[in-house]
């Protein structure tokens, strides 16, 4: 029965993943012996042996070029680390199960299994006999034919994170479309849009926001949609609002600027500033799309409010003018504040895009005014520090990509490393996953730590490429 790890669990399952895969790759490359094998099996041993002591076994599953650690999904791993899942594939491993007491013998003996010939293996009855007739007893080789058995079984229908996004972005692209002619929007396909993230957002949270920052480059109207909505339902998450509510919001933040369909296109792709006329067209658009929601039978009455109200602001200095009310809508306050983040680090033609930390903090400045500062506090707590797609400056003289927040401190995410201290720029390929946690052998100080955030177009940095 899979077991369920915790975060810190997760991320040190990872690693030990990652130091096996490279392990492997070393063993390729050196001889036997070398000051290299040695020192890889050591960090190995010493990071699977402190996970086992709290686990007792830990099991890496492969399937359809899929990795699981446990039942986990690892969308990003699994993209990361393809060539070694194929490798697996071939050589008819659907898991490794590791078991508490393993040694580094017989980590080298799995090292030596793996980069073992598959003639060689098919002639001494295969990988898991091999390890057998080398005294691996904590190694358990199962077959991909027996595991992918196991995975079907215990698998939900949930899609992987990547999947469901670009089904949402084409399904919006749908939607727009037959709003723009008259046809109207289906509540069905929104709804199943929005059941869709929500599901992904429970079972994969940090990789499904990981998308939203890759994404936030692109400046089309359809992934802008899909990532505010996206952001709102993990700030929704993170404000506890119920999973029915959370649809809702959901509708409603997919759905926020639909109005734009009735906006001339030279204006919305306008390689260069609005002029004050050209402003007050763009200006129109929460109109328009409360209007078109209103002739949508079935459409929650929330989604034409937070289309209406999602530029009026906190404070109600925004357009269009409100006067019936103190504030809107809180549903329309959290859109505000996804639609503007979002926004805000996303490619202009005319200006580039900002650093998140900088749209963040011009965000706080207008707390309490053009932003609600209850949210926008879930907010910042929500996309951590540094948010996921950061480049960052290291104390080493390295330059690195965040690439996934440590809920257990936000300061010290796990990053991989673009640039390093010489000035070379790594394979985004070949980028090793590090944990800004990890101390050094005396314990008295962290390996890295982060000086500042820092823009990649300077450095010639495709933040995309690390995803």
């Amino acid at each position: 029965m899979p077991k369920t790890l915790n975060s810190t669990q997760l991320a040190d399952a990872k690693i030990v993943f990652e130091q096996m895969v490279a392990l492997k790759r070393k063993t390729l490359l050196y001889p036997a012996q070398h000051p290299e094998l040695l020192d890889g099996s050591k960090r190995l041993h010493r990071s699977l042996s402190s996970l086992l002591d709290q686990l007792g076994d830990i099991t890496y599953a492969m399937h359809d070029d899929d990795l699981f650690i446990e039942s986990e999904l690892l969308i990003r791993e699994s993209v990361t680390y393809a060539g070694f899942i194929k490798e697996c594939a071939a050589m008819d491993i659907g898991a490794i199960t590791f078991l508490k007491g393993i040694d580094e013998t017989e980590i080298e003996a799995l090292m030596d299994a793996l980069c073992t010939d598959r003639q060689t293996l098919e002639n001494e009855g295969g990988l898991a006999n091999r390890l057998k007739n080398r005294g691996a007893p904590n190694i358990v080789i199962s077959s991909a034919a027996a595991e992918a058995d196991d995975i079907e079984h215990e698998e939900t229908e949930t899609k992987a994170a990547k999947e469901v996004y670009n089904s949402a972005v084409t399904a919006v692209k749908d939607i727009m479309k037959s709003a723009k002619i008259g046809q109207g929007v289906s509540v069905q396909k929104v709804e199943k849009i929005v059941g869709g993230l929500t599901e992904a957002l429970f079972t994969d949270h940090l990789n499904l926001l990981g998308l939203t920052v890759i994404k936030s480059y692109d400046e089309t109207t359809f992934y802008h949609s899909v990532n505010t909505c996206i952001l709102c339902l993990s700030l929704g998450n993170n404000l506890s609002l119920e999973h029915d509510k959370l649809a809702i919001l959901g509708a409603a933040a997919l759905l926020h600027d639909i109005g734009k369909v009735n906006v001339p296109k030279d204006l919305t792709t306008k390689p260069m500033p609005l002029t004050p006329e050209e402003f007050e067209v763009m200006k129109r658009h929460p109109i328009e799309g409360a209007e078109i929601l209103s002739q949508m039978p079935g459409m929650h009455k929330l989604s034409m409010v937070v289309a209406y109200e999602h530029h009026v602001g906190y404070d109600l200095s925004g357009y269009p003018k409100l006067t019936n009310k103190e504030r809107p809508h809180l549903f329309s306050r959290i859109v505000q504040v996804a639609d503007s983040y979002e926004a805000g680090t996303s490619m202009r033609p005319f200006k580039g895009s900002k650093l998140p930390d900088q749209v963040l903090a011009e965000m706080i400045r207008q707390s309490g005014r053009t932003f609600d500062p209850v949210i926008m506090k879930a907010f910042v707590q929500t996309l951590s520090i540094y948010p996921v797609g950061s480049v960052v400056l290291l104390d080493s003289g390295e330059i690195a990509v965040v690439y996934e927040t440590n809920t257990a401190d936000l300061a010290r995410p796990r990053i991989k490393i673009a640039i390093d201290e010489n000035g070379k720029h790594l394979d985004p390929a070949e980028a090793a996953i590090l944990e800004m946690s990890e101390r050094t052998e005396n314990a008295e100080a962290f390996v890295r730590s982060i000086i500042r955030v820092i823009d990649p177009w300077e450095l010639g940095i495709d933040v995309v490429q690390f995803f």
